[in-house]
């Protein structure tokens, strides 16, 4: 007797219906981003006019004098926030994922109340921690630095919980067989780590996007337009004058979301994985 087993299904080259639906709701979230990119063509009555999509001339006037540094200069402004993220990303991946090993690998004093405050930096606003946090960059002398702002951002609760997570999902045999070679927990935490390698580069890209649109740190801490990162800088053109053209603002806005954006398009199946295995753990 021969069985036959068929699976119905639909025909090659036939779109399930799911992917229909996708249509309409890409289109719903990349109306912002387009109307942004066009935005940067269009006069100011134009712009406030959200509904008016296309311009009705291309004026590229507005884009030639902000990056012209007719405002702010642009590039040294745009140059300065990349360095201070990325310096500021790959410090904190290095300093949470060491904080995020002991938690998870070693038993020690306190671990439970510093666990908890690495809570707290999570929960609390940053407003209630920027008036101690400026004390103690002022104790150390790196007022007025980048130094001053990257510092206290690689200290990271979120990310200590991050690689908390990672470093628990990672089997305690290793570490034994480590100890019983020798190893130090030093030497193990440098064993493990390229384990992780989806956790590390999902976290540097999660920090960075943060540091990236960090406003309130560098407000307080550095000093003068010669120091402004694009947020700030952008921030203090928005709202000086109903002349201002907005399509200098909008064409800062967009360009200052080609960095993250190309960083998430290159890690996004490690982060996709990343995220998965923490949160399934």
């Amino acid at each position: 007797m021969r069985v036959e087993s068929r699976i119905s299904g639909p025909s090659s080259g036939a779109w399930p219906w799911g992917w229909w639906l996708l249509i309409p709701i890409g289109l719903v979230f990349a109306y912002p981003f387009l109307w942004m990119f066009l935005s940067i063509f269009k006069d100011n009555q134009e712009i406030f006019q959200p509904m008016s999509l296309m311009p009705t001339r291309w004026d590229l006037e507005p884009l030639r004098r902000l990056l012209s540094g007719e405002w702010f200069p642009f590039w040294r402004v745009l140059a300065l926030s990349l360095c201070m993220a990325l310096g500021q990303s790959l410090g904190a991946v290095m300093l949470t994922s060491m904080a995020g090993f002991a938690f998870a690998k070693l038993r020690f004093r306190a671990r439970a109340l510093l666990m908890l405050a690495c809570l707290c930096t999570v929960v609390l606003p940053r407003q209630m921690l920027v008036v101690p946090l400026l004390d103690w960059v002022n104790f150390i002398g790196l007022h007025g630095s980048v130094w001053g702002v990257m510092f206290p951002g690689m200290a990271s609760g979120l990310g200590i919980l991050f690689f908390t997570q990672a470093f628990r999902q990672v089997p305690d045999a290793y570490l034994e067989v480590a100890c019983i070679e020798g190893a130090t927990e030093w030497r193990a935490y440098w064993l493990l780590l390229p384990m992780l390698g989806s956790c590390l580069l999902s976290y540097g890209l999660i920090h960075f996007i943060l540091a990236w649109n960090e406003h309130l740190i560098p407000l307080v801490v550095l000093k003068g337009d010669a120091q402004q990162t694009l947020p700030l800088a952008l921030a203090s053109l928005y709202g000086s004058s109903l002349r201002f053209p907005y399509a200098a603002l909008m064409a800062g806005s967009f360009v200052a979301m080609i960095p993250p954006m190309c960083l998430f398009l290159l890690s996004y199946r490690r982060f996709r994985n990343a995220l998965s295995q923490i949160i399934l753990s």
